[in-house]
């Protein structure tokens, strides 16, 4: 009975680990946005892709590529990227937008 329960657990673990991943990569999404003068539409960030990578540790954890998208003149869209390794921030990518 205990094998038939370890799959869902992990699932469980994997799901609130991905959704505290996600509230963290919202945030730093808000931050880098506010630092530029920047909108975050939606008030959201989506999982891109997701794998597994090693840290500078050496331990393995996920890598997980969050999407986003931000305007700097409130009407058009623009998509930014941040990646997140473990809890770690390890890339920003905001692609090329209007300064006002």
């Amino acid at each position: 009975m205990g094998w038939l329960l370890l799959p869902l657990i992990a699932a469980l673990v994997y799901w609130w680990d991905t959704s505290a991943a996600k509230d963290r990569a919202r945030v730093v999404a808000k931050q880098q946005c506010e630092q530029q003068n920047l909108q975050l539409l939606d008030d959201t960030v989506a999982l891109k892709k997701t794998r597994l990578k090693r840290n500078h540790k050496g331990h393995v954890v996920l890598l997980r590529q969050f999407m986003f998208e931000f305007s700097s003149d409130g009407e058009q869209r623009t998509l930014g990227e941040l990646h997140l390794l473990g809890k770690k921030l390890t890339h920003v990518h905001l692609d090329v937008h209007r300064i006002h």
